[in-house]
């Protein structure tokens, strides 16, 4: 009676502390393996090869993936401004520039950046869609002539560039 209802209610909470153990060992488990990939922030600034279009890109990039921004200024004071996202090969950033161009228009078109040392060089190639995405058609990309070649500044620069551009 009195004993047996106390010995049912030690029962149950036996049964909901140990329960209560498994989801939380559970709940750990899932939070130390979603940790997920580390990513690294990096600025670089290229100006073309005629020394009249500068490029700003901040990219943040995982050993299997990459995101950020780029924006091109041309000697004019246009410029192109928008987002990239791909995947990384190797050496190799692969992926898309989606963009509002110098003109208010709204562009898509495929980005290849070659790492080489802690610089990048823009590639370029002929551009198509396959199945909706947008590539550079089988093996046309090339770094050799590339218009722009990155190299990294800090965070300092950034800033100051940003402040400088700002004003003009």
């Amino acid at each position: 009676t009195i004993f047996g209802s106390l010995k049912l209610i030690s029962f149950f909470l036996s049964d909901l502390f140990w329960i209560m153990k498994f989801i939380y060992f559970l709940l750990l488990l899932v939070a130390v393996s979603c940790s997920g990939p580390e990513y690294d922030t990096n600025y670089y600034k290229a100006i073309s090869l005629d020394t009249r279009d500068t490029a700003f890109l901040r990219i943040v990039a995982s050993k299997s993936a990459f995101y950020g921004d780029y924006q091109v200024r041309y000697s004019d004071k246009s410029m192109d401004d928008g987002t990239i996202t791909g995947t990384v090969k190797g050496d190799t950033l692969i992926g898309r520039f989606v963009y509002v161009a110098r003109n208010n228009t709204n562009y898509i078109r495929p980005i290849a950046l070659l790492k080489t040392n802690e610089k990048l060089k823009l590639g370029s190639g002929t551009a198509g869609t396959y199945m909706g995405f947008h590539v550079y058609l089988g093996g046309s990309v090339s770094f050799s002539d590339s218009l722009f070649q990155f190299y990294p500044i800090d965070l300092d620069e950034v800033v100051f560039l940003k402040n400088k551009l700002n004003t003009l």
